[in-house]
């Protein structure tokens, strides 16, 4: 009633108001529209820029990258994320909070949050890595040093049961510490996740490179070894034409210089990864041999036959303390697969680290850090030896870009 008699008494009053409530509701329908999930093919970047308080993550998307890729013009997602896309959502993992947050990004490329759940109440106390995505309903999260596996709806964000596998051999040996990080989804039905260990004990690393393959439908998780060649890294490298590839680690080639075990099958090789989780038995490159290296520290991808390979070469002497093998020089080289011929690999030296940060139509792009002009570029690969600069990110280095629709 009070409210009737101040309309009628302040009618000039009630038609401001009014026009003040029209802005209002139109500003709300605006804000929605902006929260909705669009239908324009958008490409997404998140970059990772280091401020006096810590790190910060942001995100942006774009209908094509940008010249520059500017942070202050994208949306800030926090200090703890890690960035993944598939099918219409970007996902954000927060390894601290153990939160998933899936957004939105609307058909002028505004991004927001369109939900979130939590896996701190499942019971896993140890660390995962990023989830695994089956379909727009069916995704995984994997603890498998606790043989548990979280499966949850993307399209819901709600957990649908956690199950119970064999746990991940030798993960909890603190001389060891097995783990397993990526995880890599495969036309055979099978969740692959190569393994990788972190000897802290140089005598016990695992002398086989090893595999975890979930089978989607029996649900079920097997370990699969491979002798001709010692643990590698807990990532595979990837071929331009979706082959995957169990590769050296830096890990094992530093233990065997400070091990006194003999006999061990080779640090640097190379092994192909069947997408039925098993290793193609006709497929073996021992990388050392053919760059003539102390060992093989790392291989970027293999694109046709040639593969990216970091390594020491034959004239390293390992110091006396382990800690400093890390700062040794290392050399790039491309190594052919098939007649092992090398030829040495200079693309790189102008963007320093340069790392693999999504792929997009089949095509991998990489972001760098240690630039000797201190500049972020984001990389495009157009061959085994060919690279074109996109953007140049302003602010702080990409850790992560996609496509979405």
């Amino acid at each position: 009633m009070k409210t009737n008699l101040f309309f009628m008494k302040y009618a000039v009053l009630a038609a401001i108001f009014s026009v003040f409530a029209l802005t209002s509701c139109s500003s709300d329908e605006s804000k929605k529209e902006d929260q909705k999930e669009g239908t324009n093919p958008t490409v997404i970047a998140a970059v990772r820029v280091n401020t006096p308080g810590g790190r910060v993550f942001y995100l942006g998307a774009y209908e094509k990258f940008p010249s520059t890729l500017d942070y202050t013009n994208m949306t800030e997602i926090g200090p703890s994320a890690t960035i993944y896309s598939y099918g219409e959502h970007p996902y954000v993992w927060n390894g601290t909070a153990l939160t998933l947050t899936k957004y939105n990004v609307s058909n002028d490329m505004k991004i927001s949050s369109s939900d979130v759940f939590s896996v701190a109440n499942t019971g896993i106390k140890g660390t995962f890595g990023p989830p695994a995505f089956v379909s727009e309903t069916e995704a995984y999260f994997f603890a498998l040093n606790e043989g548990k596996i979280i499966k949850f709806n993307p399209t819901t964000m709600t957990i649908i049961e956690t199950l119970a596998v064999t746990a991940l051999p030798l993960s909890n040996d603190a001389g060891i510490k097995t783990s397993t990080y990526a995880s890599y989804v495969t036309s055979a039905g099978k969740i692959i996740l190569p393994v990788g260990a972190a000897p802290t004990d140089f005598n016990k690393f695992p002398q086989y490179a090893q595999i975890a393959v979930f089978d989607i439908k029996s649900k079920s998780v097997t370990y699969v070894n491979d002798s001709r060649m010692s643990m590698g890294y807990n990532t595979l490298a990837k071929g331009n034409d979706g082959s995957l590839y169990y590769r050296p680690a830096r890990e094992t080639a530093l233990s065997l210089d400070y091990s006194t075990v003999t006999g061990n099958p080779p640090t640097g090789g190379l092994l192909k990864v069947n997408p039925n989780g098993t290793f193609d038995a006709n497929f073996f490159v021992d990388l050392k041999v053919a760059l003539n290296a102390h060992s093989v520290n790392v291989v970027a991808y293999v694109h046709g036959d040639k593969a990216l390979a970091q390594y020491l070469d034959n004239t390293f002497t390992p110091p006396t303390l382990p800690a400093d093998w890390y700062k040794a020089v290392t050399k790039f080289a491309i190594v052919d697969l098939k007649t092992l011929k090398t030829e040495p690999f200079t693309s790189f030296e102008k963007y320093g680290t340069v790392y693999s940060v999504g792929t997009i139509d089949g095509k991998e792009y990489y972001g760098n850090i240690t630039a000797p002009d201190g500049k972020f570029s984001l990389l495009k690969q157009n061959g085994a030896t060919d690279f074109e600069a996109v953007s140049e990110a302003i602010g702080g280095s990409l850790i992560f870009v996609g496509k979405l629709r």
